[in-house]
């Protein structure tokens, strides 16, 4: 027996970069992005604080060449 039910989802459509505001969208590949997080420890002004950031290809490379 199949049993069936109307369900919404939500899911990440697009992520933007956080330095230049371009989609990180490639055309047949997805979303292609890098993401640097940081999180503060005890001492720190910022103790407890979390950050998350997402840079696209193009800023990445730049920043980072291989």
């Amino acid at each position: 027996m199949k049993i069936t039910a109307a369900e919404q989802f939500e899911c990440v459509s697009d992520v933007l970069c956080d330095v230049c505001g371009d989609s990180t969208r490639v055309e047949g590949y997805g979303l292609q992005f890098g993401t640097l997080q940081g999180s503060w420890g005890f001492g720190s002004v910022h103790d407890g604080e979390r950050y998350e950031v997402h840079l696209c290809e193009p800023f990445f490379s730049e920043q980072w060449p291989t």
